[in-house]
């Protein structure tokens, strides 16, 4: 399976400015954003109408869809959405050539400073669901975005779908990328899985302080190791994925179909 790692900026919503990347993607490719890319960050969002996100965010999306048709490739995009009230939510959408599905963010950042789940309308679930699973070339992919990497429950899910591999957006700034490092390589080690980080690049500002997106994507395997990362720049790296390689890994340690033992009642 081909993957398109497209490590941007925030991007205009033009269709000239989308096809600066796909053109350089193969077809049948899985092509993947950051957070934030066709959005405005945050900070800026909490400045601008619901009309106006309201209105742009139809417009995004069948500018994606026209790209996943044109193309012939899935595209995988965290967006903000909205409904016939306005309502503003989280999400992230897998596009092909036939259908949409969406996946709302049920984990939000909920700091001081950074606020995610005041400012959005997505339900606070009392219980966490299974995130989206698509299936594509043979292999079981899940979706969810870099803030829920913190939430077992959701892993949990993920193991119990047999995901060969998690697709997770994140637009990551303030020298984390360390901590990021290492809980993208416990996470894929122990669901025996590979997952893929796509963190945006650019600046933005946050609580009136400027911060950069620092990039540094990367493909992590079952196996825990970097297979590949990307720099802190504006660019696009397209990966080809052998599933077998995937199930052969995740065989070597078994977490990923291991089953618990129960002690005897006394």
């Amino acid at each position: 399976m081909k993957i398109a790692i497209c490590q941007t900026n925030n991007v205009p919503l033009q269709k000239e400015s989308l096809e600066i990347y796909f053109r350089y993607v193969e077809k049948d490719s899985v092509v993947v954003f950051g957070e934030y890319v066709f959005d405005l960050f945050l900070s800026e969002l909490q400045k601008t109408s619901k009309d106006m996100i309201a209105q742009l965010s139809m417009q995004k999306l069948e500018l994606l869809q026209s790209m996943a048709r044109d193309y012939r490739v899935v595209i995988v995009a965290p967006l903000i959405t909205t409904d016939e009230k306005n309502k503003l939510y989280k999400q992230i959408v897998v596009i092909d050539s036939k259908k949409t599905q969406f996946y709302m963010q049920q984990c939000l950042i909920e700091y001081e400073h950074w606020n995610e789940r005041k400012f959005f309308d997505n339900p606070k679930n009392k219980r966490l669901k299974t995130p989206l699973v698509f299936e594509y070339k043979g292999m079981r992919i899940g979706v969810i975005f870099g803030f829920e990497i913190h939430f077992d429950a959701l892993w949990l899910k993920l193991k119990e779908e047999n995901v060969d591999m998690v697709i997770m957006p994140t637009a990551s700034a303030l020298q984390s990328n360390e901590r990021w490092e290492m809980l993208c390589r416990m996470r894929a080690f122990c669901n025996g899985c590979a997952l893929l980080r796509v963190n945006r690049v650019g600046r933005s500002t946050l609580e009136k302080h400027n911060i950069e997106f620092y990039g540094e994507s990367f493909f992590v395997t079952p196996n825990g190791n970097l297979m590949t990362k990307m720099r802190d720049s504006d660019e696009i790296l397209c990966l080809e994925i052998q599933k077998e390689q995937i199930v052969n890994e995740a065989k070597e340690w078994g977490f990923r179909t291991f089953k618990s033992i129960k002690g005897k009642k006394k």
